[in-house]
């Protein structure tokens, strides 16, 4: 059975799913983990935490499984912004928590050591983006996104997303400029 669950379209996936199909989610699952956790990781830019995220994403998804309709957009939009609004969450909780004084800033306790895995410049400039530019900069560029489809995923303005974008592109550039400085 997984063989044919292998070729049969997201939507048609999805529909077994809300029925509870538990194979049918595995074959979404496959098909789907590897792109939405690499999406996670560059978003909140920690591996830890996007496999956290990640499994949080897709339990989502089989709880909320009967509310996908694919007359308002295809199912790979619909994980996307499954993802993005769990990360969106997990950012608010840490950030009300370092705010309250609940936990270290990131990078505190490490000796402002980066994460594994965000050696590069650019994934340490990224890191210093907020998470609204982050996020814009990381869909477009990343994902390939065009606006109107960040806009539907995030309920973003298109003119507010560029906006953002641009902020965020010439903040990418003095920040690059400053790590070959240095």
């Amino acid at each position: 059975m997984m063989m044919k669950l292998e070729k049969m379209s997201d939507e048609g996936l999805m529909q077994l799913v809300s029925a509870r199909e538990a194979e049918a989610f595995q074959a979404l699952y496959d098909r789907y983990a590897g792109r939405v956790f690499a999406f996670l990781r560059r978003h909140c830019g920690d591996s830890g935490l996007a496999e956290d995220l990640l499994q949080e994403t897709f339990w989502r998804v089989w709880l909320s499984a009967r509310t996908f309709d694919p007359s308002r957009g295809d199912f790979c939009r619909w994980i996307y912004r499954v993802a993005l609004n769990v990360s969106r969450n997990e950012m608010f909780r840490r950030r009300n928590r370092r705010e309250c004084g609940l936990e270290p800033f990131e990078g505190e306790s490490r000796g402002n050591v980066p994460p594994a895995g965000l050696e590069t410049g650019l994934a340490r400039a990224l890191e210093k983006l907020t998470p609204a530019m982050r996020e814009v900069v990381v869909l477009r560029c990343m994902e390939g996104w065009k606006f109107n489809e960040i806009e539907s995923a995030t309920g973003t303005s298109t003119g507010t997303l560029k906006a953002r974008f641009h902020r965020a592109i010439k903040e990418l550039r003095r920040l690059l400029s400053w790590e070959e400085n240095r």
